[in-house]
């Protein structure tokens, strides 16, 4: 039996074409998996943590900003919810701890936090009356207080880390991070 020599072109021309479809999902696929890589590479993961400690006579409590991730991560708001109302400025911050007798605060809108650093955002501290600890006012803070810090890797991907209570959930994936927060943090 004699094959037709078309058929054998056709043929051939068929598993050319196959062979470039596979080459070519290939090729898409490795892509793919470098982009992953590339993403995984520079992940920044924050951690926001609420703190009330005893120093001597004080009792000193603010928010600490860990990149617990591989890569930086850029913040570029931070919102302050006092029992569910947004706390516009430090000043307003300020008021919600009465007595305080010392303060400090780090902008950190627009900073660049690396992987494996912590940022003390602000801090009040209280003269510890008797009676007062630290572990109770720590737990009131958490009742009353949450916090949304929106972060950017490098790659423009963002999250907002959230804290609420004892429990911290999973980084939220958000487009773009919202413009509302505490005016000079």
């Amino acid at each position: 039996m004699r094959l037709d020599s078309n058929y054998l072109q056709a043929f051939g021309t068929l598993a050319a074409a196959v062979a470039a479809l596979i080459a070519l999902f290939v090729a898409w696929d490795q892509g793919r998996v470098m982009r992953q890589e590339i993403r995984a590479s520079v992940w920044p993961a924050l951690q926001v943590d609420g703190f009330s400690t005893q120093r001597d006579d004080d009792i000193v409590q603010g928010l600490n900003i860990q990149n617990a991730g591989v890569g930086p991560a850029r913040i570029d708001s931070i919102a302050v919810f006092y029992q569910g109302a947004l706390v516009t400025d430090l000043e307003a911050l300020s008021d919600l701890f009465p007595g305080h007798t010392g303060r400090s605060a780090t902008s950190v809108s627009g900073r660049i936090i690396g992987a494996g650093d912590t940022v003390e955002v602000f801090s009040f501290q209280l003269l510890r009356a008797d009676g007062d600890d630290a572990v109770e006012m720590m737990y009131d803070l958490a009742s009353n207080y949450t916090v949304d810090v929106c972060y950017c890797s490098v790659l423009d991907e963002c999250w907002i880390a959230h804290t609420s209570g004892a429990a911290t959930p999973k980084p939220e994936s958000v487009d773009a991070c919202p413009a509302e927060g505490v005016s000079n943090l």
